[in-house]
């Protein structure tokens, strides 16, 4: 016999079973650990990609209502500016009263005092946003 069957042989009947059964179950846990902690990986990975897309989402929510928002806000100022040269070129100080009330008025408004709404009906599907 060889000496490497030899040494085999006597590896073998030397081995403890209550150690070789020890030793499956530390790599049966192992592998279940490292099932789970895969798992958790892919659920953090999942939620990362909600979590973006939601994000996304947000982000075009906002710069949609600036945007309609400040069209709305600068529309307003250009109407009182034509009001306010009106009443400079003709000298009405009702008129002059007016333009300059209402561009104060237009620029002390928080724009953002509606956005909790507007980010409701955003999200609302049977929302229509009429202009």
């Amino acid at each position: 016999m060889s000496n490497r069957k030899k040494f085999v042989r006597k590896t073998v009947n030397s081995i403890d079973v209550g150690d070789a059964l020890s030793v499956i179950k530390e790599g049966i846990n192992f592998y279940k650990i490292r099932q789970e902690e895969q798992t958790k990986r892919e659920q953090i990975w999942s939620k990362r990609s909600v979590l973006i897309t939601a994000l996304n989402n947000e982000k075009e929510a906002i710069l949609t209502y600036f945007e309609l928002r400040f069209a709305e806000r600068k529309g307003a100022l250009e109407q009182f500016y034509i009001i306010l040269n009106r009443a400079v070129e003709s000298g009405n100080e009702a008129q002059l009263q007016t333009a300059l009330n209402g561009i104060l008025g237009v620029i002390q408004e928080n724009p953002l005092k509606d956005f909790a709404e507007f980010k409701n009906n955003m999200a609302n599907s049977n929302y229509r946003l009429e202009l």
